[in-house]
């Protein structure tokens, strides 16, 4: 049953995440939208429960972005930068040792897609730090 839904989350992810690379290259910040959909349910509790609290994360990120008004926008988007990186470490670990005890056939490109997304968070919280 894990094996099944890791392969559905990999095929849902793969073409969802693309959509929404499209929608962020292309759309004005203020029409971005990070709201959770059913079609990334992989149907392991755990795991979907951790894919809402990112996408909590992300619609928070964007909502404080997005206020000009505060007069703690800042210091909120680096708290805020700062808890998605560290969500989206533990939520890696945490699927890559579920792939590990399943014994997960593309666990290996699954860890790179992984890095890969990790490193972007770092560059963008690097970049945020660096525009003081």
């Amino acid at each position: 049953k894990e094996l099944r839904g890791v392969q559905r989350l990999v095929s849902n992810l793969t073409s969802e995440a693309s959509a929404m690379a499209r929608q962020i290259l292309s759309s004005p910040p203020e029409q971005l939208s990070f709201a959770w959909k059913d079609v990334f349910l992989i149907h392991i509790s755990t795991v979907d429960h951790q894919h809402k609290r990112l996408f909590a994360i992300l619609g928070r990120l964007s909502q404080v972005a997005l206020d000009q008004s505060s007069e703690t926008r800042r210091t909120d988007i680096a708290k805020v930068l700062k808890n998605l990186l560290e969500y989206v470490l533990f939520h890696f670990l945490a699927e890559e040792v579920m792939m590990k005890r399943v014994n997960y056939p593309q666990a290996k490109q699954h860890r790179a897609i992984h890095q890969a997304f990790t490193t972007q968070c770092l560059d963008v919280q690097a970049k945020f730090n660096d525009s003081t």
